[in-house]
Order: C-alpha cells, then structure tokens, then sequence
C-alpha cells in the first residue's frame, strides 16, 4: 500500500484564514485529522452535503465518514459544549462514535474559568472569546489545572465524584479566592463534568502513540491548529494573542508527534487580511475598504467571526506578515482563499515593506506605529467563482497570486474562488 503524505496545516495571519476549507479538502486524503491546541474559542465553518457546519472542538474531518478525529493534549476542552457540538452532528445524521479520540491530557475548561475571564477582559480590553480558554491555559502552567484523566480516575470508564470535588476544592482555596465572584459548588460542578463525561469516555484514549504509528506505516494524518501564527503567545502580536502556540511548532507539542512525519506543511492565508478583536492590525483599512472586504458593501461575503459573532476588522494583504509567518512556520506551500472577494476592486493593494521596519516588531506598541509601504497591482471585474484552472484566471488575478508568491518565496497550491468545496484550484 502506498503511503499517503501526513500534512499540517496552520493559519499565517490572525485567524479566520479559511482553514476549516482546506482542511475538509485535504481530508479526502486523509485517515485521521487532528487538532493539536486551542479549545471553543475557534469556529470552523464548512460546507459540506448542502449544509453549512460550525464546529468549535472537534475537528472538521469529522464530516468525512472514513476518517477518525483526535483531539490531542495541547487543546483545553469545554465538555458539556463538546457534548452539545456531537449532539448537533447526530442530529444531522453524522456517526461519531469510534471515529474521536481524545487525549486524557488535554485541560479542562472549568465554569469557574468562564466567569474569570469575564471579569478579566471588562478590565484589560484583550478582545477575548470569554470562553475561559486564557484561564485555563493559565491554570495549565501554573500545574494546578484539570485533565480529562483526571475525570477517569486510573483509566476507570466512570470517575469519582468526591475525587473530583476534592480537586475543585483545592482550585478555589488557590484561585477562587482571589476573585470577588460567587463560583458554583464544587458538587455541582462534578456532576457536570461527570454528566459530560458519561457520553464521551470511551472516546479517551492514548494519543501519542496512536498518531504515530499511522504516521510512520499509512501516513494520512492531517494536523490542524485554532487561530493563526500571528495569535501564537510566542510569536503574535502580544499580549493581543490566545494563550497557546497556534504556529507549526504547536503541532508536535500538542499531539505528541515528531515534526519531522509531516511531509508537508500548508499555509493559509485570505486574499485580504481580517482581525477580530483588539489589538494591532497594520495594514486595516478605512470604513470604505471594510464595507467593501467584509461584505456590508458591494460583496456579499460573511466577514463575521464564527464563534463570537463580531465584524472582522479587514485590510489590505500583507506580505512582511506572511514573509514572518511562513519563516517561522517552515511552510512547504500556501493555501489562499477568497480571491473572489476581490472582484472590482481596483486597485488592489499589497504591504510589501514597513517605513523604518525591517523585521516584524515584538512590542505591540510598536506594531501599532507601523506604517505599511504599499505596492498597487491592477484589478479584475471576472466572476471566477466558476474556474477551477489556474490558466483560465484573469491574468490580473495571476499577477496577484504571483506577487504573494514573490513576497513569500513559497508557491500558491492551493486557490479558494468561493465558499463550497467545489470552489477551489489545484495548481
């Protein structure tokens, strides 16, 4: 049997990026897609069987019948949301069981974490999902967190309760009581989890070795992050960033798989740039480039982020961003989607420098001052919505792919041309 390629793939910008798209097309050569970080602060929305899907934790893969999904030990996971996400693909017909795998170290998020966060974002403005990922993840490193194998006490199908409580005990008596916040009972707060648990605990299991051995024997492992580099907490613009490394690097860390397995990392990237949130954003354009990118205007695009509901910020592409990104991540090819969007759009601009920046600033300050060099490319009036050549593009639309191409030294395998599956070329 010919072993089929292990590819990963990471978004390059700050998310929203299309990767729920590519990861569903790349699937189709695919025996097990994995999520390596992140938790239900990320929204994936596909299209698949006519119907439009928006999944937060579990994997996009889990719409292909033959392929099984993990979720690995680098996410932190909301069980009773995860329940209620599998409850929605059963009602729509999807058959999940013996097809996820979830690792028993991936965190938990707590209520207790979504109540902190609420109180943390009224006074630090970050612009989070208030889905207590930042608080769990905080919880993680300061080794005082929750596991999914802490619920399934010595690998028992059904946990302790009083073991459970004595752990949440514990977190208030450390955590809890620095907050001026009324927390639910521990007791209720097991039962919760025990609840939640009860329906997915014999989807818990090894990992590691599990991704591995597929890796090194059939391949088909398909990684997949949350967000983009550009939220990674070690390389975004901080402290503007999720509280995970969403680049390339957090792949092995969070599946407990050698990087060296992939044969080929994919970066996505939009056609425009778009952020949801605060924080820095260099190449934003003013209310008229918005209305326009977003969808409010002329096109009738969704630029609204899938899990918190809020307008993306949108601006011109930028190539210094994709120039960091694609360095840091090692990418093998690029992934861009929604050229269609740019449609009458004349002239399209791309960032090529920064006045007085040679290097991406670590200091959001200082990215804030950045003040993008642009280079105008001529624009197009064809719908290419329906071309599935890359000849067959205006060669106005050629010239644009070939310039992000000449920025980042890396080739556009891959072209989004619209929302459905369908609506893609394969250079």
């Amino acid at each position: 049997m010919k072993k089929v390629p292990n590819r990963l793939v990471v978004g390059l910008f700050w998310g929203d990026e299309g990767k729920a798209k590519i990861v569903d097309l790349l699937t189709e050569n695919a025996y097990v897609v994995a999520r390596y970080q992140g938790g239900a602060n990320a929204g994936h929305s596909v299209e698949f069987a006519n119907k439009r899907f928006i999944l937060h934790q579990i994997p996009t893969g889990i719409l292909h019948p033959d392929v099984e999904c993990v979720l690995g030990a680098g996410m932190v996971l909301d069980l009773p949301q995860l329940v209620d996400e599998i409850s929605m693909l059963e009602k729509n017909g999807i058959d999940w069981r013996n097809r996820i795998r979830i690792s028993p170290r991936a965190h938990l998020v707590l209520p207790y974490h979504k109540q902190i966060e609420q109180v943390q974002e009224s006074s630090q403005g970050i612009g989070t999902t208030k889905r207590g990922i930042g608080p769990a993840y905080r919880d993680k490193a300061a080794r005082i967190g929750m596991r999914i194998g802490d619920i399934a006490v010595g690998g028992a199908t059904t946990a302790s309760k009083n073991h459970l409580i004595k752990k949440l005990d514990n977190w208030l008596k450390i955590v809890g009581k620095s907050y001026n916040i009324e927390f639910q009972s521990p007791s209720i707060v097991a039962d919760e989890l025990l609840e939640s648990f009860d329906y997915i605990g014999k989807s818990v299991g090894e990992v590691s070795s599990f991704l591995d051995e597929i890796a090194r024997t059939k391949g088909g492992i398909l990684a997949e992050g949350a967000q983009g580099t550009m939220l990674s907490v070690n390389w975004g613009t901080y402290p503007y960033v999720t509280s995970s490394e969403t680049g390339a690097g957090g792949a092995s860390e969070g599946l407990g798989i050698d990087i060296r397995l992939f044969d080929e990392i994919v970066g996505i990237a939009k056609a425009f740039c778009t952020r949801v949130g605060n924080g820095p954003f260099p190449t934003e354009g003013d209310e008229t480039v918005q209305e326009i990118l977003r969808g409010t205007g002329e096109h009738s695009f969704d630029e609204f982020g899938s899990t918190t509901g809020r307008p993306r910020r949108c601006g011109w592409f930028d190539g210094m961003v994709l120039k960091y990104s694609a360095r840091i991540d090692g990418i093998d090819s690029i992934a861009l989607t929604k050229l269609d969007v740019l449609k009458n759009i004349d002239p399209l601009k791309i960032a090529v420098k920064y006045k007085n920046n040679e290097h991406f600033p670590a200091n959001a300050d200082d990215v804030e001052k950045i003040v993008p060099v642009y280079e105008n490319l001529d624009g197009w009036d064809d719908n290419i919505s329906e071309i599935r050549e890359y000849e067959v593009l205006p060669e106005n639309a050629k010239k644009y792919i070939e310039k992000i191409e000449n920025i980042s030294n890396v080739p556009v395998k891959y072209i989004g041309v619209g929302p459905a599956r369908k609506q893609i070329i394969i250079r």
